[in-house]
């Protein structure tokens, strides 16, 4: 038994341009129509957390954060980073978490002073993770996140579970329809069919652990 069914990026093109009737079974798109797809392929992929669909790609193990003593309140996060951050450092050998808070919290902060270890951590859109109190010395910081989905290469399987593979090639077909000036008809029974398929990835997406809800004191 094998579980290793793979779909790239070109087969998954050929089924979009065969969905929207661009091309025949045994028929061979142009190049350009190629490019076309790959472009609105790999914008897919970039886009899916956006729609809700988010790969959970976390990292297997915590990334060291490399600290400096010319920066001392800000480290720099791995160039994958997408978001999720789990930011913690290890004292005796005890993982002890740092919280992530907002900015608005952490502009709320008091100034730092004295030498001291980080207990709070704001992550910024510029790729970076603003530390409170601010360290006098390297505190050891690791990081767990979810990184973002590697480029789209036209042999290669895009980078997403494998159960979402299927309903990539509706997702393009309806993505590229107003390229090829498919009509509306053909357009509107593509995106029904996608939103069936949509909302099975979404479903799957969805966090299972249980929700709880506290009362503010």
């Amino acid at each position: 038994m094998t579980t290793a069914w793979n779909l790239p990026a070109q087969d998954i093109i050929t089924d979009a341009l065969q969905i929207i009737g661009l091309v025949g079974a045994g028929q061979t798109a142009s190049d350009e129509d190629h490019n076309v797809c790959l472009v609105a392929l790999q914008n897919i992929i970039k886009e899916l957390p956006l729609h809700g669909v988010v790969w959970p790609k976390v990292t297997a193990a915590p990334v060291s954060l490399a600290w400096s003593v010319g920066t001392p309140a800000q480290v720099t996060l791995p160039a994958d980073y997408f978001g999720s951050p789990a930011v913690s450092r290890v004292v005796n050998g005890a993982n002890v978490p740092l919280e992530v808070i907002a900015k608005a919290a952490f502009d709320a902060l008091p100034p730092s002073a004295g030498a001291t270890v980080p207990t709070k951590v704001y992550i910024a859109p510029n790729n970076a993770a603003y530390l409170w109190p601010v360290p006098a010395s390297d505190p050891g910081l690791r990081l767990t996140y979810q990184a973002i989905s590697t480029d789209v290469e036209i042999a290669s399987r895009p980078d997403v579970a494998q159960t979402w593979l299927a309903g990539l090639g509706l997702w393009l077909a309806y993505e590229v329809c107003p390229k090829f000036g498919i009509d509306m008809n053909t357009r509107a029974d593509i995106e029904k069919r996608l939103s069936f398929k949509r909302r099975l990835m979404l479903a799957y997406a969805a966090e299972s652990a249980p929700i709880s809800f506290t009362v503010a004191g």
